[in-house]
């Protein structure tokens, strides 16, 4: 009789039952309390630690009554697989970038979009580029025809030649609203296997592959952070700990970074927060893979130079990585919490390195935030079956505007297609060279998710829980790291002084102290007070047209342009 078996949530590999980390993504398994399996705690060192008192209750320890199994959280975040549809058919810029730099870049890594569907997502941006394309052909035909009449009609031939453009661009723009957005892209409608498929067997190809690679385990970052997807940094700690220091009248017990690692990732994965996803990354940035990096470690990162990174690495070479501690791709422990249907996504990395002789341990703590999707693409919500007169004003005056602009660079936009063929080939003949010369980045350098961030707040309870996210996985973290340096006779008065650093590193504004739209730096955290059409508080990130902005804050010296 077979054992039963359990499906990752993630990649959908089965294990055991009992298992806690995945045989085939190597995802951490997030604990259900209600769940009626208890997979065994890690193994404790050999001399038994001294009582604590009052030791947390722990759920895989103190089991309760076993319950039905909850089915696993969906992958994918509907509501936000919808927006980003919703962009690619209504934003040219935005269809155009997801294509050029996803698509037709086998050569780069995929940066990860949390909670997003990157192959439908995709599928609905090639449908788009197509529709555009035949947009602008036969808008380039009609500018054509306008320049032979001009010697002939003059002002009557740009009079008309407006108004046809008019028409040909109000079209496709009712077409799209009403045709894909309200038709296909509504909460009611919407369905991620029934997005268009690639006209060509080679796209659908690369298609499937991406899907494939936006579940590995590995991040390779063209940029200057490494957490390219994750969104903008939001505040960074670290601090060192001398780990030889025993507490008074006891020997400390040896450790290992793993066990360490382990135990965080198990009562991180307790908390009862939603969408809580726990698991191990590696981030490189893509310009080491030739040159940076140790032959093992190329050699799974990049089984062909001539090809893209690997997505998924061995747990054999994360658990020597971390051992190493030092060098240029680095193990971390990320752990994501998403809420409001996948709006608000916080991602805080960890990661601990024992250096000197395991005397001294080092830990850095990163969080990440993914806001919420611009307004403009959520219209979907808006949309009835059919459009009422204002909407469809609207649309046709906003036609009107776009078509002059439209109707000029259709031309250029033909020439672009007609040369794409030539332009690709130069650009894999250029990349070829920069890989002989060891000089190309294999990193992701555009995130659809990341790039259709708002970077605003739209409800005040939204910046509430963001808070919420961050301070409850930071302080479960800090307790963590206390409670297993405790048990193993590790002075922690150090720690403890700087857990209430980082836990109190919120303003307060006492007597007749304001502060509005500032940015203050506490620790190496960035600490905003918002007012509502705010920025969320990211380094850098431009507010969005019609809001006031907070000032950006000036990016540290030394970081890499």
């Amino acid at each position: 009789m077979t054992s039963p078996t359990l499906q990752c949530p993630r990649c959908g590999a089965a294990n055991d039952r009992n298992y806690t980390t995945c045989s085939g993504c190597g995802t951490v398994r997030v604990i259900n309390p209600t769940d009626g399996a208890h997979p065994a705690a890690p193994a404790r060192p050999a001399a038994p630690p001294q009582p604590r008192t009052a030791p947390p209750l722990n759920v895989r320890t103190h089991p309760t009554v076993a319950a039905p199994q909850t089915p696993p959280a969906p992958r994918f975040a509907r509501d936000i697989t919808r927006y980003l549809c919703t962009a690619v058919h209504t934003d040219t810029k935005f269809a155009r970038h997801a294509v050029e730099q996803i698509v037709e870049e086998p050569r780069r890594a995929i940066a990860s979009s949390p909670g997003v569907d990157l192959g439908c997502v995709l599928r609905h941006a090639l449908a788009a580029r197509r529709r555009q394309v035949r947009r602008d052909v036969v808008l380039a035909l009609l500018l054509l025809a306008v320049v032979i009449m001009l010697p002939f009609l003059s002002f009557a031939a740009l009079v008309l030649g407006y108004l046809v453009a008019w028409l040909i661009v109000a079209v496709e723009s009712l077409s799209v609203h009403y045709g894909v957005v309200a038709g296909q892209l509504s909460r009611e409608n919407f369905n991620p296997d029934q997005a268009p498929q690639p006209l060509s067997s080679e796209k659908r190809r690369r298609i499937e592959a991406i899907e494939t690679r936006d579940r590995g385990n590995v991040v390779v970052s063209s940029l200057y952070a490494p957490f390219i997807g994750y969104g903008q940094t939001t505040s960074t700690w670290s601090f060192a700990l001398d780990t030889a220091r025993a507490e008074e009248g006891k020997q400390v017990i040896p450790f290992t970074v793993h066990e360490i690692n382990d135990h965080l990732a198990a009562r991180v994965g307790d908390l009862k927060l939603p969408g809580v996803h726990v698991e191990n990354l590696l981030l490189v940035n893509g310009k080491d893979l030739l040159y940076g990096v140790d032959d093992r470690t190329r050699t799974e990162l990049l089984p062909d130079t001539a090809g893209p990174p690997s997505a998924k690495v061995s747990p054999d070479l994360m658990h020597e990585l971390r051992e190493d501690g030092k060098g240029r791709a680095r193990p971390y422990l990320s752990i994501r919490v998403t809420g409001w249907s996948g709006e608000l996504a916080t991602t805080f990395f960890l990661r601990c390195a024992l250096l000197s002789d395991r005397k001294m341990l080092f830990i850095e703590g990163s969080s990440s935030l993914l806001a919420p999707v611009r307004e403009r693409y959520r219209i979907a919500d808006q949309l009835l079956g059919s459009p009422t007169f204002r909407q469809w004003w609207t649309l046709v005056s906003q036609a009107g505007v776009r078509a002059p602009a439209v109707l000029i660079g259709s031309p250029f936009s033909v020439i672009a297609g007609l040369f794409a063929p030539l332009n690709e080939q130069s650009k894999q003949q250029r990349q070829a060279r920069e890989i002989r010369h060891r000089t190309f980045n294999y990193g992701a350098s555009f995130s659809l998710r990341d790039a259709a961030s708002d970077q605003l707040y739209y409800r005040y309870f939204q910046q509430l829980d963001r808070e919420l996210y961050v301070k409850m996985v930071e302080h479960r973290v800090l307790d963590a790291l206390v409670e297993f340096l405790e048990d193993h006779n590790i002075d922690t008065s150090e720690l403890i002084q700087r857990q209430t650093t980082i836990n109190n590193t919120g303003l307060y504004a006492g007597g007749n102290v304001t502060l509005q739209g500032s940015a203050v730096g506490v620790g190496g955290s960035i600490a905003g007070v918002f007012r509502r059409g705010q920025t969320t508080g990211g380094p850098g990130g431009p507010a969005g047209p019609g809001h006031a902005g907070a000032p950006a804050a000036t990016p540290p010296a030394n970081q890499g342009r």
